[in-house]
This record gives structure tokens, C-alpha cells and sequence, in this order.
């Protein structure tokens, strides 16, 4: 007796061909809408003037959240200020540059102590936005020294911070506008503590 055809196989490798032929046909389309973008083949740092030898070269499908920036325009680039901090791999895009170096036009950068408990135990990240909150001294270390005026709190934008000394303080550079100027410098005199402020804030 002849056999019976399974039709319904046949039909289901039909199908499984078509859908590999148009998995390959989406691939080979996105991959031929890809185009030279400027990358970062290290990490730059909030506030760091980017080099020459920081950039490379990376194909990418255009993002339309994103404006990347061409390869052609890899000269401009160099020497721009990046306005956060940035790791290797990052698609470089104009919003993320700045022309101007830190402290900017109007600002101040100043050196803040901050001893143990003063701030986030996570530290802080070069970019941060924190509240500074000048604290009268007194005790223990401190006696003998001369008072400080204690002024309101002010915003600063942190830019990085050292290493810890002896008594476990760390100093906090800041930037900050020139409105708050004279609160920061009557701050970097005395105590402080440093609050972390959120997106907004």
C-alpha cells in the first residue's frame, strides 16, 4: 500500500524556513543601517578633559533617544569636558560634552573636610549633587581652635574626593556657583556634612 504523505510536516518546515529567512533578512537589514559613531575606549571621569586617545571609532544602529556623534566630528571632541562620569564603551553624544572646564565661568571649586559619619558611608561619586550643611565644632580635636561662623547649607556639585587621613576624614572637592561662594569657603574652615541629594532635588 502507498504511503501516507504527512502533509502537515511539510507544512511545518515551510514555516520554520520562513521565519529563518526573515530573521536573516531583519539582521542583515539592521546591521546595514549601522554608522561610524565616537566612542570612549576608557573611562573618563566627571568634569575630565577628553583626550585624543580616549576615542575610538564603533558602527551603531542611530538611536532616536540618542544623538550620537559621528565619526567625522571625532576631532571636536577632543578637548571637550565631560559632564558626567562616563565608562569605556559609552556612545558619545553632544549632551554629554561641555566646552567649558571645571570650575566653569562663575564658579568656585573648593576643598571641603568631612570626617567619618558626615556622609553617605557608599561615598561620593565624581557628578554628585549633595547638600552641604556647615556644623559648629567644639569638642574633642577641635577645642582650642578658633570659632567659625556658621552659615546656612548650600548645593555643591562633588567633582572628587581623596583619600582618607589618619582619623579617617576625607576631603570633598566641590563645585559651586558664586552665590554660594562665601558659605563654602567659611565651610571649608570648619565641619560639615554632606548630604546626597536625589534626581530634582
Amino acid at each position: 500500500m502507498p504511503r501516507r504523505r504527512r502533509w502537515w510536516l511539510l507544512g511545518i518546515a515551510v514555516v520554520l524556513a520562513a521565519g529563518a529567512a526573515s530573521g536573516n533578512y531583519v539582521l542583515i537589514a539592521g546591521q546595514d543601517e549601522r554608522v561610524d559613531v565616537v566612542v570612549l575606549t576608557r573611562d573618563v571621569g566627571w568634569g575630565q578633559r577628553i583626550g585624543d586617545g580616549d576615542l575610538g571609532i564603533a558602527k551603531a544602529v542611530p538611536d532616536q533617544g540618542l544623538s550620537a556623534i559621528p565619526a567625522a566630528d571625532r576631532a571636536g571632541v577632543v578637548g571637550q569636558v565631560a559632564r558626567s562620569a562616563l565608562p569605556a564603551g559609552s556612545v558619545l553624544a553632544p549632551r554629554q560634552l561641555s566646552a567649558q572646564p571645571v570650575p566653569g565661568p562663575g564658579e568656585r571649586l573648593v576643598g571641603l573636610v568631612v570626617k567619618p559619619g558626615h556622609l553617605p558611608a557608599r561615598g561620593l561619586l565624581p557628578g554628585d549633587l549633595v547638600q552641604v550643611s556647615p556644623v559648629a565644632g567644639g569638642t574633642g580635636a577641635d577645642l582650642g581652635q578658633p570659632s567659625v561662623s556658621v552659615s546656612g547649607p548650600f548645593d555643591a556639585r562633588v567633582v572628587g574626593t581623596g583619600p582618607p587621613d589618619s582619623t579617617g576624614a576625607v576631603t570633598v572637592d566641590v563645585v559651586v556657583g558664586a552665590d554660594a561662594a562665601s558659605a563654602a569657603t567659611g565651610a571649608a574652615a570648619g565641619q560639615v556634612v554632606v548630604v546626597q541629594l536625589g534626581p530634582g532635588s
